[in-house]
């Protein structure tokens, strides 16, 4: 099997379930090129049974895990991660979200000679099953049009990406002030530093989806945390004052709206299968 020099970077956490980390892990190691080494950061206390799937878990390449103590939110979990890999490129993945067998061979061909670029692809959603897709998240093709789009709504898929370590050396990591919108935030502040980006035209991660997801991104906590978001992306120039309002105005509707209606709305942002 040949072995490509990329750091899957990843965390787990106490709500997390087991045969999502075994399922996910898996499919790491089921690739038609291995990422030679997988860092997975625990973040907190778990149960045994995610545990004993860790250390159960055969790598074909190198795979290491660290522990902490207490819940520090993925943002730090994977500032931490990034610190403890050795190879120049980063691959990210979720802990519940499983990759389809090619992903890295795409990525790492269409990566590997550009040192300013973020690949990233399509991804498809489930709840219980990759064989019952429920939408597409597309994400257009190139840099000048994801530029365009990604001021309003976070349309990458940040499960999906490899870029080289640099970037986020260069660029500051992630934010571990913005709650849960770390991922948006990194990625424009990239574009906004000129790194270029790139979507593969297909689905190369199957994302989980289910009810929970939808009620953690609602709510006047959450909607709070949106508007200090958006202004401070306002401040920092990543977003111009007329899509600050618009955004304001979009957000308000979407995060105060009943939960289990919300994916609805998502629905309408992604596509059919």
């Amino acid at each position: 099997m040949k072995t490509i020099p990329v750091s899957v970077i990843m965390s787990t956490y106490k709500g997390n379930k087991a045969l999502y980390l075994k399922e996910s892990l898996d499919s790491l190691n089921n690739q038609s090129v291995i990422a030679s080494e997988i860092i997975l950061i625990i973040d907190g206390p778990i149960d045994s049974e995610q545990m004993n799937i860790i250390k159960d878990f055969q790598y074909a390449g190198n795979f290491r895990y660290y522990q902490l103590e207490e819940n520090k939110g993925l943002a730090y979990c994977m500032n931490l991660a990034l610190a403890y890999s050795t190879n120049e490129i980063i691959a990210r993945m979720d802990a519940d979200d499983i990759c389809f067998f090619n992903r890295f061979e795409k990525e790492y061909n269409k990566l590997k000679d550009n040192k300013n670029l973020v690949c990233c692809s399509w991804h498809a959603e489930f709840t219980t099953s990759i064989n019952n897709i429920k939408a597409l998240k597309k994400t257009p093709e190139f840099d000048k049009d994801i530029r365009k789009s990604i001021k309003i709504r976070n349309i990458i898929s940040h499960p999906t990406i490899m870029l080289y370590k640099d970037i986020f050396t260069k660029n500051g990591g992630y934010n571990e002030k913005v709650g849960m919108l770390e991922d948006y935030e990194l990625h424009l502040r990239l574009l906004n530093n000129e790194v270029n980006y790139y979507c593969i035209q297909e689905p190369l991660v199957y994302v989980r989806t289910d009810e929970n997801q939808y009620l953690r991104r609602g709510g006047l906590k959450y909607l709070i945390n949106e508007y200090k978001f958006r202004y401070m992306c306002y401040k920092e120039r990543y977003i111009s004052l007329k899509n600050l309002f618009i955004t304001i105005i979009i957000y308000t509707f979407l995060r105060m709206f009943p939960a289990k209606h919300k994916h609805l709305l998502y629905r309408f942002v992604r596509s059919n299968k």
